[in-house]
């Protein structure tokens, strides 16, 4: 007989737990790796899908760090919104038009071309300005060969005061080393220029995750740590090394299951008949699908652990709604756990291991996890 665990009080169905001691075990890791700089958690996209607010409030009080890094000024409003009193690092692009219109910012601001520049010295005098370097990854950012030009431009409309850090991004830091020290050069040249002219950086910094563990120079005194700081490599930084093992995924998503269906030999499961059953079996129906962050290239493929056993997912996986194979469990029943994705790093549900099976980045997955889900620390 199926029972059920579920209670008379409300339950959240998909639950995504961060776990703060692997976040403080992980920024650790990353200072004591880079004792020459100061390390910034980049809390872009949501906190790489760990909430924004949440891990902005716990970096604000727990973490020792000169900066919270952010993409947007909407991210940076969003956590002044919740009462964050650390300075926020903005490292993305806003339409130089709006800060004519905005109340008088606080946040440390990026500096991609002159446009900018003006409208910020005119609108927000008391920001303060962190110039991108573009050194050959040919995103956002001045160039070398504007640089000479920039500088004139920046002392013509008296904004060097402003000025007061200098960053670029490095394209290769995991997997090309001769790339990556082609481009620590022309950034280094690039900071002689403005120092030359005038200019005082009190912040440099080039590295982020993989470039920390490479780029070691003490010229450098901040390193952006994103993937890092929640557990998690780049997928191209080799995996040998003793102190790697040492960072630790903060983030766990479970689900429940909500029905147990008896399938005949021969049934569909699913959309469009990808799957039917070879023999009769048991599935599992869980209120998770692609919109919740259970990204549908795992259909067919992926895995899920209920206690101690792994249940393939059978059929594609929909909206918001996932099925799988429950015959390795001898007593399943509805209300039972399931973790969708591990915070052990040699799980078969771990988030590296999927993200190998979706043939993507942990980027992604991390990135697709709905906003709407219920996150906690603990």
């Amino acid at each position: 007989m199926i029972t059920s665990l579920f209670s008379r009080s409300y339950q959240t169905l998909n639950l995504i737990t961060v776990n703060t001691k692997a976040l403080i075990n992980n920024f650790s890791f990353w200072q004591k790796e880079n004792p020459q700089a100061k390390i910034v958690p980049v809390l872009k996209s949501n906190a790489y899908g760990h909430g924004l607010e949440l891990i902005g409030r716990f970096v604000d009080k727990k973490i020792a760090t000169p900066f919270i890094a952010v993409d947007s000024l909407y991210e940076a409003w969003e956590l002044e919104k919740t009462g964050v009193s650390k300075p926020i690092l903005v490292i993305g692009y806003t339409l130089p038009e709006n800060f004519k219109i905005l109340k008088k910012l606080k946040f440390h601001l990026p500096i991609f071309d002159q446009e900018t520049a003006l409208v910020l010295g005119r609108y927000q005098p008391q920001t303060k300005f962190h110039l991108k370097i573009d050194t050959g990854m040919n995103r956002l950012g001045i160039k070398p060969n504007q640089v000479n030009r920039f500088i004139g431009f920046l002392k013509d409309h008296h904004l060097e005061k402003q000025v007061t850090g200098i960053y670029s991004h490095l394209a290769c830091a995991g997997s090309d080393e001769d790339f990556t020290q082609k481009q620590v050069a022309i950034f280094k040249k690039v900071i002689v220029q403005f120092e030359r002219a005038g200019f005082s950086f009190a912040w440099k910094h080039i590295a982020a995750t993989a470039g920390s563990l490479t780029v070691k120079d003490p010229e450098f005194n901040l390193i952006r740590v994103g993937l890092g700081f929640y557990g998690y490599l780049p997928p191209l930084v080799p995996r040998q090394g003793q102190a790697l093992p040492r960072i630790k995924p903060a983030l766990k998503l479970t689900t429940r299951i909500v029905q147990i269906k008896a399938i005949d030999k021969g049934e569909m499961v699913s959309y469009d008949g990808q799957f039917r059953a070879k023999e009769e079996m048991a599935v599992g129906v869980l209120p998770i699908g692609y919109y919740d962050g259970l990204d549908r290239r795992l259909s067919g493929q992926g895995l899920v652990r209920v206690g101690s056993s792994y249940c393939p997912l059978v059929g594609s996986i929909c909206m918001n709604i996932t099925m799988i194979d429950l015959s390795a469990l001898k007593k399943p029943f509805v209300g039972q756990e399931v973790v969708v994705i591990d915070d052990q790093t040699k799980a078969k549900n771990s988030l590296t291991t999927l993200s190998s099976l979706a043939k993507t980045i942990p980027y992604d997955l991390l990135v697709g996890l709905a906003q709407s889900t219920r996150r906690i620390l603990i």
